[in-house]
């Protein structure tokens, strides 16, 4: 007997939640796709995509219908200018999917604000850096909510409100956190992201996933935020004996938390993230040369926190979250 249910999900309805460089990038894409993928349509199905923005309430009428955004694609010199549509309510409450491109401390409070009209069968899918927003998040929704994580390697960059550059063509990894999907139901969720912007695969353990990017996170972003130096300087010797240290808290930290991590696999990593982005300016670093708040409270700070729950010690890690809340506030006295 076919599953009704399943056969007829959609995945056509998606509010991105985010004008910043990532949420503009999967807007872009995901848009794009959408009016390319109409032109073959014969039924007149209403496939939508919008955006929800933190500064849309200050808007006119006019500007919300009348808006564009400037969007420059990998290794092009100019941008282009596309017709930006901001989700209402409406676009909320038939949403199939919503894409949370946010940073971690306020993925909550957005959550919060909307959680009234997310239909029990839409797909929340958080993409942030760090770890820690979940346990918050589920608790403002459904417990059979299906809630998803995104990690991308895409690098996107914001040159000024509604204007972003594709600067790196990278991949996605997406994966269950709560809730349930049949294969049939990732599949049609993988598919459609992944004709947007490739290349995106589903995991069964995606803990493992956003644990291997963390530990990549606590090393790189505070050491180029402290240091101000680009991601390739993370490699100078100088800093070989510190990374051990960071990396040796981390494996301890996710052994209490039955998470495998090895020693040498993530020292690999970390060498070859940072030399791959090596002239790349890290979000933290970024962030901080802004003087905008960090992340840090969901990255060494979640290894910081993990430790005092399992009484593992922490102290370069801890000392690492704490200079960098230190430079937040040297940077906006």
């Amino acid at each position: 007997m076919v599953n009704n249910k399943q056969m007829t999900s959609r995945v056509d309805n998606i509010v991105v939640v985010g004008q910043g460089a990532m949420g503009l990038l999967w807007y872009h894409h995901l848009s794009q796709d959408q009016i390319l993928n109409s032109a073959s349509v014969t039924v007149n199905i209403k496939n939508d995509v919008t955006l929800l923005a933190s500064n849309q309430d200050l808007l006119s009428k006019n500007n919300l219908r009348t808006s564009s955004y400037q969007f420059t694609s990998y290794q092009q010199a100019s941008p282009k200018s596309y017709l930006l549509t901001y989700s209402q309510i409406a676009d909320i409450e038939s949403a199939d999917i919503i894409l949370l491109c946010l940073k971690s401390f306020h993925i909550a409070s957005k959550i919060e604000s909307i959680a009234k009209y997310i239909s029990p069968h839409c797909i929340v899918i958080l993409a942030h850096n760090g770890i820690g927003t979940f346990e918050a998040v589920a608790k403002l929704l459904p417990s059979q909510q299906v809630i998803l994580a995104m990690l991308t390697t895409h690098g996107s960059l914001r040159i000024s409100p509604l204007t972003i550059t594709h600067t790196g063509l990278g991949q996605s990894d997406i994966g269950l956190l709560s809730g349930e999907l049949s294969y049939l139901q990732q599949e049609q969720l993988t598919s459609k992201l992944n004709s947007a912007l490739p290349q995106v695969t589903f995991h069964q353990d995606i803990v493992k996933k956003q644990w291997l990017k963390l530990a990549i996170n606590c090393v790189i972003n505070p050491i180029t935020a402290l240091n101000n130096i680009d991601n390739g300087k993370v490699n100078d010797d100088n800093f070989t004996e510190q990374i051990k240290i960071l990396l040796t808290e981390i494996i301890e930290v996710s052994q209490a938390e039955n998470i495998d991590l090895a020693f040498t696999d993530l020292q690999a990593m970390v060498h070859k993230v940072a030399l791959a982005t090596e002239s790349n300016c890290s979000s933290m670093r970024s962030d901080v040369l802004a003087g905008r708040s960090t992340e840090v409270d969901y990255i060494n700070g979640y290894i910081h926190r993990l430790g005092k729950k399992n009484n593992v010690a922490t102290p370069e890690n801890t000392r690492l979250w704490q200079q960098v809340l230190n430079l937040k506030v040297s940077a906006s006295s």
